[in-house]
């Protein structure tokens, strides 16, 4: 199955997760980088005390500042939080205050990237990114 058009060559893939103890509790991001199916970078990082919901869109961002930083165009995102994927593809509204600067913080790096599809993934298929939070 064909995610892109044929004429974009997919080069970049981003596995991205958050992950919080106790919902909310102490929470972390994890985002696996891959470049023709090779992982090429990693980024883990702590963030505090958040909720699960939170977690998800820290690393959504994190995956979309490392693109724009390293001048990726081009990249599939996958999360396996349906909730943030359907939110930042406009098929869900965002209710949560909390969560809506999060999600404007994330459309508008989105918006920064010329070819960008975000994806939902199973749970088993982010394992990499889930280790690393």
């Amino acid at each position: 199955m064909s995610i892109l058009p044929r004429s974009i060559s997919l080069v970049y893939e981003i596995y991205s997760d958050g992950a919080s103890r106790s919902n909310p509790g102490e929470a972390s991001v994890g985002v696996s980088i891959l470049k023709d199916n090779v992982e090429i970078d990693t980024i883990k990082k702590r963030i505090g005390v958040a909720t699960n919901n939170v977690a998800e869109y820290i690393g959504l961002i994190e995956a979309l500042e490392y693109c724009i930083k390293k001048n990726i165009t081009e990249v599939i995102i996958y999360l396996d939080s349906l909730l943030v994927v359907q939110q930042v593809n406009l098929e869900y509204k965002v209710k949560s205050k909390k969560l809506q600067e999060y999600y404007n913080k994330a459309l508008n790096l989105i918006n920064e990237i010329n070819t960008i599809k975000i994806l939902h993934v199973k749970r088993e298929f982010n394992k990499r990114a889930d280790q690393l939070a």
